[in-house]
């Protein structure tokens, strides 16, 4: 009995199972010799074959023992050994409610986005000149996103604007005055990208991408409607300023998020969700609606990936994703996120369904997309050389 125990073991732990050795008082093998006798083959008894036989055991995986509720849970086991709720807790990780609250936060405290320093400090200098013109002052602020921000912002103050909200650098400037606007370039001249984030990430590119959407979008925008508004300018320039929110907040977790969306891992929407627990489009949105930004701005960030799902200012969103669409069709800068396949084609894209709802006629698609292309080359070439000198 010990032995057919011990043997079992050995099987259970997969050990081959030994050749057993026969005692006198078993029955020889058939064609084994004993004492030089061979013993004669034995006839099978068929009544014992089918009526003592033992049914086949049934085979288990030796690697795999049955367990019951008494055996230890090792997932449970390792929480209890290092003394947490969730091996989450363990790593230092965070639940996504928690990364999404903790974002949410430090974006209430984010009042300024970066500017370029090279164009606050030529800001300064158009500004200083007792001459200045005005359109010099507003030309040269629409280049740049952080500028833009502060003076609509300024603008937009108590103080100054009425219940109206700007959303025109022309009619922002106008009211300010010029001498308001110098007291910004004071302030502006020493903007800069933070360390941080300028040694992770160079947005120059992403800024020549938005510099080229308000310009396309403001063409469009001539073309389609025959006059063209500052706020679709704006619009365009800021629609993906949450890719500097969210940069500035932590500029190493967004290089890690772009290069994730570059390697084509998920798009860049659900890496930003998954790592700050929004995207670039509710930062975006956050953040312009901390600095009191217009309606118009507000809805371009939110949708103008998904202009069809805009809740006002359509017309204004519908041009600025078709400038988006077209800056990055043409390579005017890069915005951090390449066209694939699902954009579709400009001539299919759904802005011109919702275009021709709010004008209340279909456009001439082919002959806007041969017009707008001789203006992007022209802009591209403009931005290009604008971009060497940063």
């Amino acid at each position: 009995m010990a032995s057919s125990v011990f043997q079992r073991l050995l099987a259970w732990f997969g050990f081959a199972k030994p050749t057993p050795i026969a005692s006198p008082m078993e029955p020889l093998p058939e064609g084994a010799s004993k004492g030089g006798v061979t013993a004669p083959p034995s006839t099978p008894n068929p009544e014992r074959s089918a009526v003592g036989a033992s049914p086949p055991s049934p085979v288990r995986d030796p690697q795999r023992p049955e367990t019951d509720d008494q055996a230890v849970k090792p997932e449970v086991a390792i929480r209890q050994m290092l003394k947490v709720k969730s091996l989450e807790e363990a790593a230092g990780l965070k639940s996504p409610e928690d990364v999404r609250a903790q974002t949410l936060s430090e974006l209430q405290e984010l009042r300024e986005l970066p500017a370029l320093k090279s164009l606050a400090q030529g800001f300064a200098r158009i500004v200083s000149r007792p001459d200045v013109d005005i359109n010099e002052v507003v030309d040269s602020i629409s280049k740049d996103q952080g500028l833009s921000v502060r003076i609509l912002r300024m603008a937009n103050s108590a103080e100054v604007s009425s219940e109206q909200r700007i959303d025109s650098l022309d009619v922002a400037v106008q009211m300010l005055g010029v001498n308001r606007v110098r007291q910004a370039a004071d302030a502006v001249s020493i903007l800069s990208l933070p360390s941080s984030a300028g040694e992770s990430l160079d947005w120059k590119h992403l800024w020549v991408h938005a510099l080229g959407t308000a310009a396309i979008s403001e063409r469009l925008e001539g073309l389609i409607r025959g006059e063209r508004a500052s706020a679709v300018y704006v619009a365009g320039l800021l629609h993906d300023a949450g890719k500097i929110v969210l940069s500035t907040l932590q500029p190493e977790a967004y290089r890690g998020v772009l290069l994730d969306a570059w390697n084509e891992l998920e798009p860049l929407e659900s890496l930003e969700v998954a790592r700050f627990g929004v995207d670039h489009a509710e930062a975006g949105v956050n953040f312009a609606r901390q600095n009191g930004m217009g309606e118009i701005i507000v809805q371009a960030i939110a949708y103008h990936g998904r202009p069809d799902q805009a809740e006002s200012h359509r017309l204004e969103v519908a041009l600025v994703a078709l400038g988006n669409f077209l800056a990055k069709a043409y390579g005017v800068g890069f915005s951090g996120s390449r066209l694939t396949e699902r954009d579709g084609e400009f001539i299919d894209h759904p802005a011109w369904q919702i275009i021709e709802q709010e004008i209340g006629r279909r456009p001439d698609v082919d002959q806007i997309a041969d017009q707008m292309k001789v203006f992007i080359k022209k802009l591209r070439t403009q931005l290009a050389a604008l971009r060497e000198g940063l």
